[in-house]
């Protein structure tokens, strides 16, 4: 990728290859109003897989305690999707009842997903309720490693809520009982988004050094409650972690989760690092989220707003025309986007001239200020009116009429 970045970043140097999964069509669905059909499900899914990320969480399959049989048939289609590369996840809610679980457990592993997921609490009111969970949790996971369907074999995921209010000495022991026990993936979840950077890197370094002994892929799955979603997600990395949770277009519960989008391009742009995207497929699945969800992305949003590589000052518009890094740090067009420039009173007629040659349109000296004029007058406060460069044939052909 083309990149013009700053040289006093520091390095980011993941522990091992780095597993971005999915967390739209589970968080997605936490986002107030927001509600997908099956046909939206499987839309997604696909252009997921198409863009070439690596795993999916699927659609939550219970309602209190109780499973709901068409999520069943909803997760079952979409572990069935031919030639899908994607891994598949299914979650079962947190709960206290063994038998309650593994009877969720049998009928998610019905759907051949790669990946069953089950969540426990990190909250105790003593010791003997820290080791009855911490007993649930190796019971679990021996459990779901244990499970053959068809011969394929499903990993186990064992999710540690509000992993980042958690005492430190409980964390440690239940990532070691997890790890210890047959779980090939543990992920820690900022589950309100009140850590820091800082406390997402340390709390991370502490769980490796819990499971040293029995290695398991790390997870770490972040909110935006603070606004500091993505760079939690980088601090997570930086930890160990190489299980990346992000939803496209940020949604989620709340002030949602990191975006899947901004840690990838981030990771490539920023940092160099390949995650193995296809990057040109991303503003089509940012735009698919923001159809099926009814919630539109900002037009000043990175990468994938309408407006997020677009300048209305003179001077940068001709820099752009001349040089693109230098207003830019990476090249739209390297995740299908493109550079706009906006029509208004901070334009010149040069510029104009200018703008007006990259489509091959002819002004004359004497059309050129009837044109500025145009546009100050169609763009002055109060008009809500925004023109940019797409709107100059338009114009352009108003004032030779």
């Amino acid at each position: 990728m083309e990149r013009s970045v700053s040289p006093y970043n520091e390095n980011l140097a993941p522990s091992g290859p780095l597993v971005l999964c999915d967390v739209t069509l589970r968080e997605g669905e936490q986002t107030a109003g927001v509600s997908f059909t099956q046909e939206e499900r499987l839309g997604l899914v696909q252009r997921l897989d198409e863009a070439g990320i690596q795993q999916v969480q699927l659609y939550n399959t219970w309602h209190g305690d109780q499973p709901d049989e068409k999520a069943l048939e909803i997760n079952a289609g979409l572990c069935a999707l031919p030639h899908r590369q994607i891994k598949t996840e299914v979650l079962n809610f947190n709960t206290t009842d063994m038998t309650r679980l593994k009877q969720m457990i049998d009928l998610q592993a019905e759907a051949h997903p790669d990946v069953i997921h089950a969540s426990f609490s990190l909250k105790a009111a003593g010791e003997n309720e820290l080791c009855e969970r911490e007993r649930k949790i190796r019971e679990t996971a021996e459990y779901i490693a244990g499970k053959n369907i068809a011969g394929k074999n499903i990993a186990c995921n064992i999710s540690l809520l509000d992993s980042t209010r958690s005492d430190s000495r409980i964390l440690q022991r239940m990532m070691g009982a997890a790890a210890r026990s047959g779980a090939s993936r543990v992920r820690l979840a900022d589950t309100v988004g009140v850590a820091s950077p800082g406390g997402i890197q340390n709390m991370c370094q502490l769980a490796c050094q819990s499971a040293a002994s029995h290695p398991v892929i790390l997870g770490i799955h972040t909110h935006n409650d603070f606004g500091l979603g993505l760079a939690d997600a980088l601090a997570g990395i930086r930890g160990g972690a190489t299980l990346i949770d992000g939803s496209v277009n940020g949604l989620g519960e709340r002030c949602g989760n990191a975006s899947l989008i901004e840690i990838i391009m981030t990771l490539e742009g920023l940092y160099g690092i390949s995650t193995g995207v296809q990057l040109s497929k991303l503003l089509e699945l940012s735009r698919y989220v923001a159809e099926i969800s009814g919630i539109p992305v900002p037009s000043n949003a990175p990468f994938v707003g309408k407006y997020a590589f677009s300048d209305s000052l003179a001077a940068h518009i001709a820099l752009s025309l001349q040089d693109p890094f230098a207003v830019e740090g990476i090249r739209p067009e390297t995740f299908g986007g493109r550079r706009l420039a906006f029509l208004s009173k901070n334009i010149t007629e040069d510029v104009l001239q200018l703008l007006a040659e990259k489509q091959h349109l002819s002004l004359s000296k004497e059309e050129l200020p009837r044109l500025y004029a145009m546009i100050c007058q169609l763009s002055a406060p109060g008009t809500g009116t925004v023109l940019t460069e797409d709107d100059l044939p338009r114009l352009a052909a108003a004032i030779k009429e």
